[in-house]
């Protein structure tokens, strides 16, 4: 009855069988093991900002890279074309010639008119009613003038503008022939064939048809 008893007490809550006591060795604490000490030789300092210590990187020096020069690309030769067997030849920009100094051109010789316009007369120029070109001077001007009498012939005289700058009448076989009022002289008929110098403000007559000669 006792042993039931005994027994009954030893069971756990839990439905296991507890040991007699002194039948479970007591388990023993683990002893304590404490580091040793550490001496400060052992140690090793860092310079101040080497070390980043929250994440464990270190930093190092960046490397020195030497600067490398950059070459320029060598200038391409320039050559001028040349025939076998000849030393080359270099052009040479040759200079425009100076204009004369102290130079002026002759003046110009016009006529002046009846109407109050003026004709200027740079080279030989043909004066008729309706004049046509000359063999003798294919590049003459012509001057048609209006002529209300009719007296003025074609092509009735020439106006030539000589080597030397000179004015020459020459008439040209006209019906009622060319005259020449030089100033402060008589007026002359100019034969055909025999030709006069004009002289400046001298008046011309063809016909009945009078212009005066200007020359600035």
């Amino acid at each position: 009855m006792d042993e039931s008893r005994g027994e009954a007490d030893r069971v756990t809550d839990d439905g296991f069988l507890a040991p007699p006591p002194g039948l479970v060795p007591t388990p023993r604490k683990a002893e304590e093991v404490k580091p040793e000490p550490v001496a400060e030789d052992d140690f090793i300092s860092l310079p101040p900002g080497l070390a980043d210590f929250d994440s464990g990187t270190f930093k190092v020096e960046p490397p020195r890279r030497e600067r490398v020069e950059r070459e320029e690309p060598p200038a391409e030769p320039v050559f001028f074309p040349t025939p076998m067997g000849l030393p080359p030849v270099i052009p040479v920009q040759e200079e425009a010639p100076a204009p004369p100094v102290g130079r002026r051109s002759a003046p110009a010789w016009r006529l002046a008119l009846p109407d109050g316009s003026f004709q200027l007369l740079e080279r030989t120029t043909l004066i008729g009613r309706d004049p046509s070109a000359s063999g003798e001077w294919p590049d003459a001007v012509l001057l048609a003038v209006t002529d209300a009498a009719k007296s003025v012939s074609k092509t009735h005289a020439a106006l030539e503008v000589d080597a030397s700058g000179g004015l020459v009448l020459h008439d040209l076989n006209s019906t009622n022939g060319s005259y020449i009022a030089q100033p402060d002289a008589e007026e002359i008929e100019v034969e055909p064939g025999a030709p006069q110098a004009v002289q400046p403000g001298a008046q011309l007559g063809f016909g009945e048809y009078t212009v005066t000669v200007q020359r600035d």
